[in-house]
């Protein structure tokens, strides 16, 4: 009589004991991610890098500084310069010297810049001298800035400040949205009078005044001047080689 074993085909993959007994493989899938040590047993153990987190928080018992998944740790900034080009396609170097600068600030990187302008037109307004008018404004207008930089000083070298002048009251007229006998009294118009609040002068400061500024920037590099380059003539070129035949027949 027939067994089921002779019917069915050979297996491929079969494995056997000593004693020669058909056992099955098993294909277990083996996780290779990384877990942290279990509460209780991580003495000695120090988090270094993301995967010793286990994607989860820091550990608050081990004393050490944690980064869990790169939160909080600084990111470097890199100080590479974008490639620019100018109009006439070619790439503007001096953008390295306004590196740290603002955009008012005035950097010569280039001969055409040194080289004196040729004036034109001598009527151009732009370079006649102002009148008597616009000097007396100038004049009035930089008075009042002194002034109001030597009484602020002189205001905080005195122990006691004294009461700053209010402004004058101004007076609002105010029509109400809402009309009618029974809103604001049945009146159709309001007059407001705005009052300045009057100042403590013995309040001390409510914002400090002590905070370090950060450093300017440096002043710009010293432009490299280089000579124009200049075309090569025929009496150039003879010059030369002449010059060339008397040392080499010395």
């Amino acid at each position: 009589m027939a067994t089921l074993s002779s019917l069915l085909p050979e297996p491929t993959q079969v494995t056997y004991d000593q004693v020669g007994s058909f056992q099955p493989t098993s294909r277990a899938v083996v996780s290779t991610k990384f877990q942290p040590p279990p509460y209780g047993h991580r003495k000695g153990f120090i988090p270094r890098a993301e995967r010793d987190f286990g994607d989860g928080g820091a550990f608050p018992e081990i004393p050490v500084v944690q980064f869990p998944l790169g939160m909080g740790k600084s990111k470097k900034k890199s100080e590479a310069l974008a490639v620019q080009l100018d109009s006439d396609g070619k790439i503007k170097y001096d953008a390295i010297a306004r590196q740290g600068h603002s955009k008012d600030r005035v950097v010569h990187s280039k001969y055409q810049q040194l080289v004196p302008k040729e004036i034109l037109n001598e009527d151009d307004p732009d370079l006649q001298r102002p009148d008597e008018e616009k000097i007396k404004e100038q004049t009035e207008s930089t008075r009042l800035a002194l002034e109001k930089l030597t009484n602020e000083k002189i205001s905080a070298a005195m122990p006691v400040k004294r009461a700053e002048q209010r402004a004058p009251a101004q007076y609002i007229r105010y029509t109400p949205s809402q009309q009618g006998t029974t809103f604001n009294s049945g009146a159709k118009q309001r007059v407001i009078r705005m009052v300045e609040m009057q100042k403590d002068p013995m309040e001390p400061p409510k914002f400090k005044t002590n905070k370090k500024l950060p450093r300017g920037p440096p002043s710009p590099p010293a432009p490299v001047m280089h000579s124009p380059n200049r075309k090569v003539t025929a009496g150039s070129s003879l010059q030369f080689n002449d010059a060339l035949a008397l040392s080499s027949g010395w």
